[in-house]
């Protein structure tokens, strides 16, 4: 008499579906990564800044820019003040931060993605600064 759960096809038939499964699901779960590909990289002091756009590359009208910021040992940026700005004619726009994360946000109008240029204006305590960031090498590396 032959059980059904120690017939040696049958668990082989299992193996399989277990792995063809295993794969799909694996493979499902790196498709849904949405890491950019790109970003523009600054420092300052003891941050690492990154500039990510959304849409990327940038196009004209709004486009919604995240500064990720960390600072040594994945310091996360606690008191840190981060407003942008298109031009150095416009008002400071002051970005929100994303909960207790290393990332702060705004959405701002593009006129012209090949000459754009984002100004950011970083305050922690009691020191400052202006990173000014070409936006048109997004558009280099679609």
């Amino acid at each position: 008499m032959s059980w059904p759960i120690w017939n040696p096809m049958r668990r082989n038939k299992r193996a399989l579906l277990i792995l063809l499964c295993s794969v799909l699901f694996a493979g499902v779960l790196g498709g849904c990564s949405n890491d950019p590909d790109f970003y523009i990289h600054k420092q300052w002091d003891q941050w690492k800044i990154k500039l990510e756009t959304r849409p990327h590359p940038i196009q004209p009208g709004h486009n919604e820019f995240l500064i990720h910021i960390v600072g040594p040992h994945q310091k996360l940026p606690n008191g840190m003040i981060v407003r942008y700005r298109m031009s150095p004619k416009d008002p400071w726009i002051q970005a929100m931060p994303d909960g207790l994360s290393d990332v702060f946000r705004r959405a701002l109008t593009v006129r012209d993605p090949k000459h754009a240029m984002l100004y950011v204006h970083l305050k922690y305590f009691d020191k400052q600064t202006v990173l000014v960031f070409d936006l048109s090498k997004t558009l280099e590396h679609p």
